[in-house]
């Protein structure tokens, strides 16, 4: 299958991807909704009609059911291969236990403000308290894989002065 795939995947992701775009292409011209475009108006489908308006929805469930196969595809082939050469992707391991220990301990040291605009905001768009912790642990891990990527460059550049 992987011979396959190396020979004939990108011919085929491309006649896959024509042939929605083609199928897409028919149903928009088509008008399969909607015979004429009399209940639209200038910033597209009026209020009572907004739900109803399916034109575009045949595009649009396409490209969530491709993303999700590839996402799923993407780790079932990841998870495969650290499986069968676990020496190989014992660096990727390694790498993904540090960003999780990273990850952890943004989330546990996070406080949750309550006052001020963060806390205003997240009251505003009904967060609780898990879901602020979640997004503090995650911006922490950002600014800390930043850190680490900023370090690595300085470093390399030295390294490279001196060769």
């Amino acid at each position: 299958m992987y011979k396959f795939l190396t020979k004939n995947g990108q011919t085929i992701a491309f006649a896959l991807g024509a042939f929605i775009v083609v199928a897409f292409y028919a149903l928009v011209v088509s008008d399969a909704n909607y015979n004429t475009f009399s209940d639209m108006d200038l910033d597209g489908v009026k209020d009572e009609k907004r739900f109803e308006f399916g034109l575009f929805n045949f595009g649009l469930i396409t490209t969530v059911v491709l993303i999700a196969i590839g996402a799923f595809l993407m780790i079932a082939f990841g998870l495969f291969q650290a499986a069968t050469n676990l020496k190989g992707s014992l660096g990727g391991i390694i790498g993904l236990v540090v960003l999780a220990i990273i990850f952890a301990i943004g989330y546990s040291t996070t406080e949750l403000d309550t006052s001020g605009i963060a806390y205003q905001s997240a009251m505003k768009f009904k967060l609780d308290d898990s879901t602020r912790k979640l997004i503090g642990g995650s911006i922490t891990t950002g600014v800390v894989l930043i850190a680490i990527a900023t370090l690595g460059i300085v470093l390399s550049e030295i390294r490279n002065l001196f060769k």
